[in-house]
């Protein structure tokens, strides 16, 4: 049986991010086209080639803005790798060192998620970067196609990272592909820096992002 409504994740997004001077035309567009019987995956086209469009037409007619935001955001990053990551790397040390083996017992999966993936301080790392996001978008919040170009420029030192990692796994000084594999290891931190640290900075810049009515939208960026 088709679902009633469009998909509830897209529409969320179509609310937030398409063109705001547009945003409830186009919402309701898509959602009558729906109703008249277009598939999910339809919608779901439609919702991404109006996002990605909006987001390009914003971008373009606020360069300075966009520049201004790579700048607070990178220099957050660089604050972070140099002051926060270190206390959480030390913080790590300590606990492992000291209270290891009461935070995971006789748990050998435990420990191997502890010492070889560090979930507790990875959830840390993805803290950190949503709030760097929601800073960049609390000074750009009627622009929220600046907080997804950062969000993308976290993308190229993770490409760096992706061609590192592969080179890692070819030398074969790991064998094997169990859970205490260093290389199982390698994949899912790479796979953070693609994939969950990008996805961080863009969930907590669109804190700020809220559904608008037209008349309660004004020219300024800000």
């Amino acid at each position: 049986m088709r679902n009633a409504e469009p998909p509830r994740l897209w529409t969320w997004l179509l609310e937030r991010l398409a063109p705001r001077h547009r945003r409830e035309s186009l919402v309701g567009d898509l959602r009558e086209q729906f109703h008249r019987g277009r598939s999910a995956w339809w919608y779901r086209r439609q919702v991404l080639g109006t996002i990605l469009v909006g987001l390009a037409a914003d971008l373009a007619a606020h360069k300075l803005l966009a520049a201004r935001a790579l700048a607070i955001g990178w220099s957050a990053v660089y604050v972070m790798s140099q002051f926060v990551w270190p206390l959480i790397q030390q913080s790590r040390l300590t606990l492992f060192s000291r209270w290891g083996s009461l935070l995971w017992g006789e748990s050998e999966v435990l420990r191997r998620l502890w010492v070889y993936y560090g979930l507790p301080f990875v959830l840390m790392t993805c803290l950190t970067f949503m709030a760097i996001g929601w800073m960049v978008g609390g000074l750009h919040r009627r622009l929220p196609g600046i907080v997804a170009l950062f969000a993308a420029t976290l993308l190229i030192p993770a490409m760096f990272q992706v061609m590192e990692t592969r080179r890692l796994l070819a030398t074969e000084l790991w064998p094997g592909w169990g859970l205490g594999s260093f290389r199982w290891a390698l994949v899912f931190h790479t796979s953070l820096s693609f994939v969950a640290y990008p996805l961080s900075v863009l969930i907590g810049g669109l804190w700020h992002v809220r559904t608008e009515p037209p008349c309660l939208i004004s020219d300024d960026p800000l």
